[in-house]
């Protein structure tokens, strides 16, 4: 009979599992392991404001310039996403961090991360419908590529399942995910030059950092209980 309740109020506990749980369990980790995360904070605002400030070169900008911040910019994102997924995964979980699955996974979250771009261009190609479909059910495909693949089962099913069963939870996070890319886009490359004041501008990048870092945990620690 205990063994029955106890189930029961497991289940209930995991249906009950939100986007406010999720927030507040990313917020915990970050608190609770102040000091690794705060590296990654660092690094993760240092490449914001890198890309703010040749942004905010304008013509200044020669072409090897723009090419060296393009590659800073793509391989630094690829970099600090896979570390951050990883440090939720890895706290969530108990577990302890290794450099070494970070690494592995590079390559990992890169492909996945360019097929699933591809898949999106496909889709908007063929009409909004199919785009936004494979935007919406696949958008995590990278994340669960590294952190939640199962031998033997297509990480394209996997992301499904979970985002189907996440519902209505899942739908306000991807709302949320797209203002916040929106606002991350305009703040680091169309603000600049346009007479903001730099500060102005790094400061907005301290918030959008965190707000990022707080929406990277908060979807680990949905799919983690999904």
């Amino acid at each position: 009979m205990d063994m029955q309740d106890n189930s029961e109020i497991e289940t209930v506990t995991s249906s009950q599992y939100g986007i406010i749980e999720a927030m507040y369990d990313a917020i915990s980790i970050m608190k609770e392991r102040l000091g690794p995360y705060s590296i990654l904070f660092v690094f993760s605002f240092l490449l914001k404001a890198y890309a703010i400030y040749n942004a905010n070169l304008g013509d200044m900008a020669t072409d090897m310039k723009i090419i060296e911040a393009a590659i800073v910019n793509v391989l630094g994102a690829v970099f600090q996403s896979v570390l951050i997924l990883n440090f939720f995964f890895f706290a969530l979980n108990d577990l302890d961090f290794k450099i070494k699955k970070v690494l592995w996974d590079i390559p990992t979250y890169v492909f996945f991360g360019f097929l699933m771009s591809l898949l999106t261009v496909l889709g908007f190609a063929l009409f909004v419908i199919p785009g936004l479909y494979v935007m919406y059910f696949y958008m995590a495909l990278p994340m669960v590529a590294i952190l939640f693949d199962q031998e033997g089962e297509s990480n394209f099913k996997i992301t499904k399942t979970k985002v189907s069963s996440l519902g209505g939870t899942y739908a306000i996070y991807f709302v949320l995910t797209m203002i916040i890319s929106g606002v991350g886009t305009i703040v680091t490359n169309y603000a600049p030059g346009t007479g903001i004041p730099m500060g102005i501008l790094y400061i907005s990048c301290l918030i959008l950092t965190l707000v990022q870092d707080v929406m990277a945990g908060l979807v680990v620690a949905l799919f983690n209980k999904a």
